[in-house]
């Protein structure tokens, strides 16, 4: 599917102001698309089909921008777990550990697979980072936070002035 214009996304997201309320729209959509798909016999089904998967995509974009997600635990990498405080390690580490039991028997052998063997070698990490931090203070911003939000900006290409400057104030 084609990218959408950021400039779409951004007024998009200034329109509904919160992620609730696209929420709510992108729940809206997605009951017209599954109405639509049992309508296949219908003569503008490709016509409207096609312009259901646009608003989807849009208020799925939208979503992203208001609030970004960060990676999931099973894909980090050493630079990604150096960058965790405290508390983050923590929640991560209880992450991984239930990723492991939940893909320890995914095959006849206990822990024969690449899931599970991941799983173990990112907890290493993180407990090895637990063992060198210490909690972190209330006054000091995550390297974390900021790292989410110039992955946000680096996805979505060219924001304005006015949203990173709001993205950055979250921050404070």
């Amino acid at each position: 599917m084609k990218k959408t214009i950021l400039t779409k996304v951004e007024e998009k997201a200034k329109e509904f102001g919160n992620v609730e309320e696209v929420a709510k729209e992108l729940k809206r959509v997605q009951s017209a698309k599954c109405r639509l798909k049992k309508q296949k016999g219908k003569s503008s089904y490709e016509k409207d089909m096609g312009e259901v998967l646009k608003q989807e995509q849009l208020l799925k974009e939208v979503r992203q921008l208001l609030e970004p997600k960060d990676k999931p635990v099973t894909k980090y990498s050493q630079s990604d777990v150096n960058q965790l405080d405290y508390d983050e390690t923590i929640k991560a580490i209880r992450s991984i550990q239930s990723k492991k039991t939940l893909s320890k028997w995914l095959t006849t052998i206990e822990g024969d697979n690449d899931e599970f063997r991941n799983a173990e070698k990112i907890e290493k990490m993180l407990i090895a980072r637990r063992e060198t931090i210490k909690p972190v203070d209330e006054n000091n911003v995550r390297k974390s936070e900021v790292q989410t939000i110039i992955d946000t900006i680096e996805e979505s290409g060219k924001l304005s002035q006015e949203k990173i400057v709001e993205l950055l104030k979250t921050l404070v």
